[in-house]
């Protein structure tokens, strides 16, 4: 069985970090690890989250914004194959982008 992809999440931190000036964390799972990475700034969060996705790919980074909305994502390394529709054809159709 293939082990899942790495998804790395930028998002907001705690109260507790965010008044020791550690406004954005990275999380996520290497392996059995769970990952809690804080930064100052959410730009050095998404660098950080990029950097570990291009360590360990095939893997995502989701960026939230601060009210937990999906900001912007990234994917590093061979994407899962798309399904027929996602590839630009109607079910049973002929075609399409491919």
């Amino acid at each position: 069985m293939a082990a899942k992809q790495p998804v790395y999440h930028v998002a907001p931190s705690g109260e507790g970090a965010a008044a020791a000036g550690l406004k954005w964390q990275v999380e996520g799972r290497e392996g059995r690890r769970m990952l809690h990475e804080p930064h100052r700034t959410q730009q050095e969060a998404i660098d950080a989250g990029r950097h570990r996705a291009k360590e360990h790919t095939p893997a995502q980074v989701v960026v939230h914004a601060r009210d937990a909305n999906v900001r912007s994502a990234y994917a590093y390394g061979t994407p899962p194959s798309a399904s027929p529709d996602e590839r630009g054809r109607r079910a049973g159709e002929r075609g399409g982008v491919f």
